[in-house]
């Protein structure tokens, strides 16, 4: 505005000069006029009307100059006060809802802006998720008891029914032979099992479900093994145990270990370069992961048309050296014409590149390349929504982890990331190799690879958001076309990773792993079995540092690696996965639920409570105070209820250490703050959350329904089946079978009793009384001088438990019974395997 007064100012005074040189010129035209009129005339004659008149005019006209000029200032300063008031209001609302984003807002603030939005959503919901959470951690260890329970049943039915085979008992009398004479060297080598050994693939069934599920222990050994292990311990990483084609359960696997290895790696790196080097891991669990069926479906629909056609065509040469140009036009024209050419061979890059002809084939050779880079451009551009969700997510986590670990990388830097990952990793390679990818149908010849090697190149400096400079010369011509497509792979790159959730986006949680009716299954071969267990015991210190973790568990069972399988040893199994281990639901501390439940009853009494205006910055506890006297006026007991809960709260909450008094709950009101100015999503996520642990409560509880209905069936059939097997007399089956005697130096001497704290005088005068009253288990009662002593009970699916574990002992009050020769004894007197 100062400006414009300034110039409006300059052009008042050129006005008023004005007036006064054609006042100045119409009293001196008289004086110069001679006779001639070809003589020296003044440029600005008066004009016929009198002196006066003339005067009023000029001065009328500069009036309405003066008149025109201040009216058109007045417009030009309201313009630019208007312009002002736009813009500092602009600002204002900017620093507003940046401060509403940080959550830098008082509680009078919060309040106004709560007073101004809706009141429909105060509901609360935070409750209502902790609630769905509690009944999905009970429900969570009622499956697992259950399916525990069920696995049991199944065992003792497989082995009930293993035990009817005539060579059991057979079998049991010679692993008891072999521990004799083997003694402690056979206790020794107990855990030195064959691979198919059927209690040491249950074991490797569970270390496999371990590394499966639990993301830590993979994203740990990835930076533990050796160089030349890493590509075959991916392929049996991402390939084997999460297979190769898209299954929901595999897929949130899978990239939950992506999300682990990523915030490994960016534990250790200190610029975006290094996560490119070539210890890097990440990026080789990518080309991994590209190479699943997923991957290749996309190549091929996408690629695989582009590539095709261009194969095809006889006519492209994306040669632009110009002296190569140069030397093949001489070529054609000598093998054309028949006759030596007069060209000179040996010429350089400009006067090469000074042949008309030389000009106009490489112009059209980088017209033609553009064309075809714009093919490839369009298919990968429109395609974006047919691209693997998985590398979207995995370049969604990479940017959020890059902004959080290095905030001093530029922008650039990470969209450049996005092009690495996204082109150079993954469609680059079916470019440059589209037969080794099979994605072409046409056999490629040696100039057709070459024209693919320079689109594959000039993509690649286009998807890195580059340009060819000097090291590239050839291809600078390309640079208008390249930076003319600039801002469409930044708004490609931006909406790449736009994606959900894999929660959200593959319906699944790990909870859900809990309702599955069937076990995840993986096809293994033996030596990548035996390299993973090797691996494994090598680095445990570094991946399960604490004494009670589940693998460590696992792989004690296990004990060493056979050694009888070598590295060429192929063959594959099936290992059907198994967790042996409790699930637990991850509950929020008590302390951290009560800060949250607090958040939510907070934000109603600030809707509800009025602004209090004063010239000092309130606080919470001014705001609450306030509250109960506003309760207390208008009768609102809901109000005074709501608000003592809070007062409650904040107390325990200190006690906890997770409030303070000392900065007047600032800390408190900045994250209601947070909640308020993001409450649309917060309540997005919410609902989402809600259903989601709904949708996983239905489905434990009808799994639980399920299970139950299975271990009905399972019992009966257990039952029916002892039946089967029990003693009949004339075709009916004796109920009470018994009872026996046997004396202690009977039992002894035949194996049964290997300890005893019988006292050694009682022995001569001990007995044991054995009947069976019920199917599948065994009364015994001890006599000593045909005095009742003891009452024991044992159940045959203990013992063949114990078979099948390898187990030798069975614990009984006083004695110690030899399970094989238990069995053995139990056999002959009670036919419970004939």
């Amino acid at each position: 505005a100062y400006e414009i007064r300034l110039s409006l100012v300059g052009s008042e005074m050129c006005i008023r000069d004005r007036y006064q040189r054609r006042v100045r010129g119409f009293h001196t035209s008289k004086e110069v006029m001679s006779d001639s009129e070809e003589e020296l005339k003044v440029v600005e004659e008066a004009p016929t009307a009198s002196n006066d008149e003339y005067i009023i005019n000029v001065e009328k006209d500069c009036i309405l100059l003066l008149l025109e000029a201040r009216w058109l200032l007045g417009q030009l300063i309201g313009m630019k006060e208007k312009q002002v008031a736009l813009e500092k209001e602009r600002r204002r609302k900017a620093q507003e809802e940046e401060n509403k984003l940080k959550g830098n807002l008082s509680v009078t603030e919060i309040q106004a802006l709560l007073q101004r939005s809706p009141a429909d959503d105060d509901d609360d919901w935070i409750s209502k998720i902790q609630e769905l959470k509690r009944q999905l951690a009970v429900e969570i260890r009622r499956n697992h008891v259950l399916d525990r329970d069920l696995q049991k049943l199944d065992k003792k039915i497989s082995l009930l029914i293993k035990s009817r085979d005539p060579r059991f008992i057979e079998q049991c009398i010679n692993m008891k032979l072999k521990s004799q004479k083997k003694g402690k060297k056979a206790t020794d080598n107990a855990n030195e099992k064959r691979i198919d050994d059927p209690k040491k693939l249950e074991f490797y069934q569970d270390m496999f479900y371990l590394l499966q599920t639990e993301p830590r222990y993979l994203a740990k050994i990835l930076y533990l093994v050796q160089p030349d292990q890493m590509e075959s311990f991916l392929e049996t990483t991402v390939l084997t145990l999460f297979g190769d084609s898209f299954s929901p359960r595999e897929e949130l696997l899978l990239l939950k270990l992506f999300q682990k290895a990523i915030e490994v790696e960016m534990s250790v790196i200190k610029n975006v370069g290094d996560f490119l080097t070539v210890d890097s891991v990440v990026p080789k669990m990518v080309v991994t992961y590209n190479r699943r069926k997923l991957g290749l479906d996309y190549l091929k629909k996408i690629l695989s048309p582009i590539l095709n056609s261009i194969i095809k065509r006889d006519d492209l040469n994306f040669e632009l050296n110009p002296t190569i140009v140069y030397s093949q036009l001489i070529n054609e024209k000598e093998m054309k014409t028949g006759e030596k050419s007069n060209m000179d061979r040996n010429v350089t890059e400009d006067v090469a590149m000074k042949n008309s002809e030389v000009k106009g084939i490489i112009d059209k050779r980088v017209k033609d390349l553009s064309e075809v880079c714009e093919q490839f451009l369009d298919g990968i551009i429109t395609s974006l929504s047919a691209l693997p969700y998985g590398l979207r997510w995995i370049c969604k986590q990479i940017r959020q982890s890059l902004k959080k670990n290095l905030p001093d990388c530029t922008p650039e830097d990470i969209l450049r990331l996005t092009g690495y990952f996204v082109y150079y990793r993954f469609i680059n390679l079916a470019i440059v190799t589209p037969d080794a990818y099979n994605v072409i149908d046409v056999e490629l010849s040696g100039a057709a690879r070459k024209n693919l090697v320079v689109v594959a190149k000039a993509l690649q400096y286009l998807f890195n958001l580059k340009s060819f400079g000097v090291n590239e010369k050839f291809l600078i011509p390309l640079n208008t076309w390249m930076q003319s497509k600039q801002e469409i792979i930044i708004e490609y790159f931006n909406a790449l990773v736009h994606v959900d959730e894999p929660e959200d986006h593959l319906q699944v949680t790990k909870y859900m792993e809990l309702t599955q009716k069937t076990k995840p299954v993986i096809y293994i071969s033996l030596h990548e079995i035996v390299s993973t267990h090797k691996i494994l015991l090598q680095h445990l210190p570094e991946i399960a540092p604490e004494t009670d973790d589940n693998m460590r568990a696992v792989l004690k069972d296990l004990g060493d690696p056979p050694k009888d399988i070598d590295e060429t040893d192929d063959r594959e199994i099936q290992l059907t996965l198994n967790n042996r281990f409790k699930v637990d639901m991850e509950e929020e501390a008590e302390s951290v639920r009560l800060y949250a439940e607090t958040k939510e009853l907070v934000i109603p009494i600030l809707r509800t409570v009025p602004i209090t205006n004063s010239i000092a910055r309130l606080n919470l506890m001014d705001i609450l105070e306030s509250g109960i006297k506003f309760a207390t006026d208008n009768h609102n007991k809901q109000l005074s209820t709501q608000i003592n809960q809070v007062l409650e709260n904040i107390q325990k909450l200190e006690a906890e250490g997770m409030l303070s008094k000392n900065d007047n709950y600032e800390s408190f009101v900045h994250d209601v703050a947070l909640e308020v100015a993001n409450r649309n999503v917060i309540r997005e996520q919410q609902k989402k959350e809600i259903n989601r642990l709904t949708t996983t409560l239905e489905s434990l509880q009808k799994h639980s329904q399920y299970i139950n209905e299975q271990i009905v069936d399972y019992t009966k059939y257990l039952n029916d089946c002892k039946e089967h097997y029990q003693p009949r007399k004339k075709g009916k089956v004796k109920k009470k079978v018994g009872p026996f005697k046997f004396e202690y130096k009977e039992l002894s001497k035949k194996g049964v009793i290997i300890d005893s704290e019988v006292p050694a005088m009682s022995r001569k005068g001990t007995s044991f009384i054995i009947s069976s009253d019920s199917l599948g288990v065994f009364d015994i009662e001890a006599k000593i001088a045909g005095i009742s002593v003891e009452k024991m009970q044992i159940e045959l699916d203990d013992l063949l438990d114990k078979h099948h574990n390898g187990v030798d002992r069975l614990e009984l009050d006083q004695v110690t019974l030899d399970v094989n020769m238990t069995l053995h004894l139990l056999n002959k007197h009670f036919r419970i395997m004939s």
